[in-house]
């Protein structure tokens, strides 16, 4: 990939600075997890070495700037996705360092990580979802090629499911 964005998989000296990134109140007002740094690292600890749920840190010029993941949306469970077939994929995502918010890196993010997992050739579909609140998150997924599909009901309360096809990106 020749991209501005360079995606490492998560390593355990990540963890750290993912619960720096999961204190901030721009991340707390979508990812209302409020866990603690003993939970941040259990919970993201345990998907290293993972091949359902695959989280990596987003560089841009070797600073880190971002947390985004894929899973394997029929896999997943926890009452998600129940519906989606084994070639569908989720991504989950946010901008950890503030001062790259509203400038575009979000959307530039989302295009090349898209580009990157459409490489696979057993993905066909990306799935996301967004609080309805969240016109920042909605607006950055339909430039980077999200359709909207509906309002959805989640484990985490209602959200706007979008999409985007492989087909589409050919």
């Amino acid at each position: 990939m020749t991209g501005q964005i360079l995606f490492k998989p998560l390593t355990p000296s990540d963890l750290d600075l993912l619960c720096r990134w999961f204190k901030k109140p721009h991340v707390l007002e979508w990812w209302n997890d409020h866990l603690t740094p003993e939970q941040i690292k259990e919970k993201y600890g345990t998907r290293l070495d993972d091949d359902v749920v695959c989280p990596y840190i987003a560089y841009l010029k070797n600073t880190p700037i971002a947390f985004i993941q894929y899973y394997w949306a029929s896999k997943v469970g926890e009452g998600w996705w129940p519906n989606e077939d084994a070639n569908t994929v989720g991504l989950d995502q946010f901008i950890g360092e503030e001062h790259y918010i509203n400038k575009g890196f979000g959307t530039l993010m989302m295009k090349e990580f898209i580009q990157f997992l459409f490489q696979n050739p057993l993905i066909k579909k990306i799935i996301t979802e967004a609080d309805p609140n969240n016109l920042r998150a909605k607006r950055c997924y339909e430039k980077a090629g999200f359709h909207e599909i509906g309002i959805i009901d989640t484990p985490e309360g209602k959200s706007i499911l979008m999409e985007i096809l492989k087909k589409d990106k050919s």
